[in-house]
């Protein structure tokens, strides 16, 4: 009878592990995927305001055409994006450097 209730406690504390281990797998999945979306978005935003800022004369000229650019709305819109960007990424850098840091 004890090999049996040894056996349990055995294939019981195996069966914990392995939850474990998928658990944890699923986790680093997904923040591999999430620091991936983090980097392609601010380059995305890096991308949207480099084009506005080079293509500034015509965007700008249908906004003063509208009066829509009160309060210099397109260059806050450019900055906006420039930094927003730039955040992303330096987030998702130092994150990195923190985790070689405590593997070390």
């Amino acid at each position: 009878m004890t090999y049996f209730q040894d056996n349990s406690q055995f294939i019981a504390k195996t069966s914990i592990i392995d939850v474990d281990q998928v658990v944890r797998a699923r986790k680093q999945l997904t923040n591999s995927i999430l620091s991936v979306i983090q980097v392609l978005v601010g380059v995305a935003l890096l991308a949207i305001s480099t084009h506005l800022a080079v293509e500034s004369e015509r965007y700008l000229s249908a906004l003063n055409q509208s009066g829509l650019n009160q309060y210099h709305a397109f260059a806050l819109l450019v900055c906006a994006s420039f930094f927003a960007g730039i955040l992303l990424i330096a987030q998702q850098v130092l994150q990195h450097d923190t985790n070689q840091f405590d593997g070390i």
